[in-house]
């Protein structure tokens, strides 16, 4: 197929040499037409270079008819804005696209706007999907690039006798989008989406396909009671980042465990999250439960968390008590209530039993996966073991997840984006 070279200006514009018109004619067998053969365009932004169907307006020089109207700021703000409404009933604004629009990500690619308005339909209907935006900057002078978290549950197996209570596999991915505009019509003509959790980010990506199918063929998965609330920020291959907000607990010390210790016990500390913990476990189930000044009966929550500093906690939901001044005193002196600050962790997940040889592997793992990307844990914090589901749940289906505190001004360096050391703010 031929392929016409397009160059871009210093604004960014497409441009097709006047020489477009004889190459055309060099494209067919000589002397005869095209027969509906369609030339295609190699549109280069950047380190962007996407191939499409070679619309009228290309057959010319472009350059001439830019605008000079055109603001990229005010595109990226409508850009924000529109993207609040990517998954509800109002919807995208389809004029903001040209007809002739280059999607992509690693598994999917459309050549129009129809393709792509397509797209977002079929994973509303097949999926229950999310979309957070994290940021957006503008990365050049025709171009914006976001920062988001999207977030699919697959709805098939809802409503389900047992399976849809067992299987509900939550697909989520993170990562960049670059829009690109053309300043002529100040429209996108290219928007491509490049993923955290991979690295062969062109279609169609094996690698892509397999982490989608990896997420949906989960066989575990978490109970739905209240848990800590927390924003996604990244989601790599073998972990996650997530900043949490503030919540409450219970706590009680794991058996072994001392007050002094429980001061202590660092990321590198030697109380094992994973130990003996059954009084613990007792003392925290008597308070939800009614053994506290109100004889209050508070809600079931997850996870069950415990620390390698010797102490396990139940959360605490918002269902109980709206800020820890409103929580009934307990009545046993082992336990006690407070305010957990949230933060920034690196998280891993896995399934199965939770014992001290699997956490202290998964631990291992997760360090290993922090230094590959050149990220810091938080000096002297230690590290903790959540598990989500009760002593009845089959250990094939049981969700545990590893949390390692980060370093947050290191993590603010490394997170890609227009400057460092800026704050991610939570999705409006």
């Amino acid at each position: 197929m031929c392929t016409l070279e397009a160059q871009t200006t210093a604004h960014g514009v497409f441009v097709v040499d006047m020489q477009s018109q004889p190459l055309l004619r060099r494209c067919g067998a000589p002397g005869r037409p095209l027969r509906g053969r369609a030339p295609r365009v190699a549109l280069k932004h950047g380190a962007l270079t996407r191939t499409v169907p070679a619309p009228s307006r290309f057959l010319g020089v472009l350059a001439t008819s830019t605008s000079t109207d055109f603001d990229i700021n005010a595109k990226m703000a409508h850009l924000e804005e529109d993207l609040m409404h990517l998954f509800d009933d109002k919807g995208i604004d389809a004029s903001a696209y040209e007809d002739v629009v280059d999607f992509r990500d690693p598994i999917t690619k459309y050549t129009n706007i129809e393709g792509y308005m397509f797209n977002i339909k079929f994973l509303k209907k097949a999926f229950n999907p999310i979309f957070e935006l994290h940021e957006a900057w503008v990365s050049d002078a025709d171009a914006v690039t976001t920062r988001w978290t999207m977030t699919m549950e697959f709805t098939a197996t809802k409503g389900l006798p047992i399976v849809g209570k067992v299987f509900r596999p939550t697909i989520t991915f993170t990562g960049t989008s670059t829009y690109v505009y053309n300043p002529s019509s100040g429209k996108i003509s290219m928007h491509i989406d490049e993923w955290d959790s991979i690295k062969n980010q062109e279609f169609f990506s094996v690698e892509g396909f397999a982490d989608f199918f990896k997420q949906l063929l989960q066989p575990f998965s978490a109970p739905d009671l209240e848990t800590p609330g927390f924003t996604l920020l990244k989601r790599m291959s073998d972990f996650q980042v997530r900043r949490y907000k503030p919540f409450i607990v219970a706590e009680s010390l794991m058996d072994g465990a001392t007050s002094s210790s429980s001061s202590g016990g660092g990321t590198d500390g030697d109380f094992s999250p994973a130990g003996m913990g059954t009084q613990a476990f007792r003392n925290l189930a008597g308070y939800i439960f009614g053994a506290n000044t109100a004889q209050q009966k508070m809600a079931m929550t997850t996870p069950v968390y415990s620390d390698s500093s010797g102490k396990m906690q139940f959360v605490i939901g918002p269902s109980a008590a709206a800020d820890e001044s409103a929580l009934p005193a307990p009545v046993s002196r082992d336990v006690s209530t407070r305010t957990v600050p949230g933060g920034l962790f690196a998280v891993r997940v896995f399934n199965g039993t939770a014992n001290e040889n699997s956490a202290a592997r998964e631990r291992e793992q997760l360090l290993a996966s922090l230094a590959r990307e050149g990220l810091q844990v938080e000096s002297g914090a230690p590290w903790q073991l959540a598990r989500y589901n009760g002593p009845g749940t089959p250990g094939f289906v049981r969700r545990n997840e590893v949390l390692i505190p980060l370093d947050e001004a290191a993590f603010m360096e490394a997170w890609p984006g227009p400057a460092p050391k800026r704050k991610c703010h939570v999705p409006r």
